[in-house]
């Protein structure tokens, strides 16, 4: 069996750097969009963290900051995630089905400084709070669809541009971004995983960048994985599960992340993977289409 306990010397942004340089080429992520699986290698996936990571620096999340996730899974989400991390930021991810008061009571009990949200909808829920949420100085989102009446309001950002901003800050300054990656410690909390609120507001709990990949190298001592496997990610990204599965799991054993193109199609796109991991199978089938209804 590997021995992947040299894992824990790194941050989750310096392990997503040395999975580079050991397998720049291999399939990171895929996403199917509009029926087509469209794949994301690590080199990719470190350029578009790259580019985030600058682009919200530019926009001032910093070290010490906090940026919500309000997403179905999506690249995006990682790529925001794991861009905070390397600026020094944490991140936080709330559920999807929460609702605007709730959101409103989290973004402030967190001291939220942005948030990330795939689509209109989760944006309306955060703008119908706005008035609650002082701290809170700017919203990107990732869908354009719905968003042309938002574009006047400087408080909206459209993914693609802070992409923009960051590859500008890169051009400027090419090391800029390996300097601050370098900066990370693996001790640094780096998310907060939201507890289940059944007795009051759901608190943050901090976990640090070695919490999530011990929880990587632990389980595939366990459950042997190879970096030719797959995993479809489907459950929600503000539950500790998928976390573990997508900061730990996939960056210990470079796995390939899949991603469904909707919550309706998750069966047959599970199909068509055929994953060779599944967090809580065989019960993970019941809760698929128990989702697509």
């Amino acid at each position: 069996m590997t021995d992947n306990t040299h894992l824990l010397e790194y941050s989750i942004p310096q392990l997503l750097r040395w999975r580079v340089k050991t397998s720049p080429a291999r399939p990171a992520l895929r996403e199917k969009d509009f029926g087509i699986w469209n794949t994301y290698t690590w080199q990719d996936y470190y350029d578009h963290v790259r580019k985030t990571a600058l682009g919200l620096r530019a926009i001032g999340l910093g070290k010490g900051g906090t940026i919500a996730l309000i997403s179905d899974n999506i690249p995006e989400i990682l790529f925001v995630a794991i861009g905070a991390h390397s600026v020094g930021a944490v991140s936080a991810g709330i559920y999807q089905t929460s609702m605007p008061h709730e959101i409103a009571q989290i973004l402030q009990s967190l001291k939220v400084t942005a948030v990330f949200c795939d689509n209109q909808e989760q944006v309306d829920k955060v703008l119908e709070v706005r008035d609650q949420i002082p701290n809170v100085k700017r919203v990107i989102f990732e869908d354009p669809r719905g968003m042309r009446g938002y574009r006047s309001d400087d408080w909206f950002i459209d993914i693609r541009e802070l992409y923009r901003l960051g590859d500008l800050e890169h051009a400027k300054n090419p090391g800029l971004f390996e300097s601050l990656v370098d900066q990370g410690r693996p001790d640094d909390v780096c998310h907060l995983c939201l507890t289940s609120g059944t007795t009051g507001l759901p608190k943050g709990t901090m976990l640090t960048h070695k919490n999530y990949i011990n929880m990587g190298i632990q389980l595939t001592e366990v459950d042997p994985l190879k970096p030719t496997d797959e995993y479809v990610s489907f459950l929600p990204f503000a539950w500790i599960g998928e976390q573990m599965n997508s900061f730990g799991v996939a960056m210990a054993a470079g796995i390939t992340l899949n991603f469904p193109e909707s919550v309706e199609t998750a069966m047959s796109d599970l199909k068509e993977i055929g994953p060779h991991f599944m967090f809580g199978a065989p019960r993970i089938y019941e809760t698929i289409r128990s989702r697509s209804g």
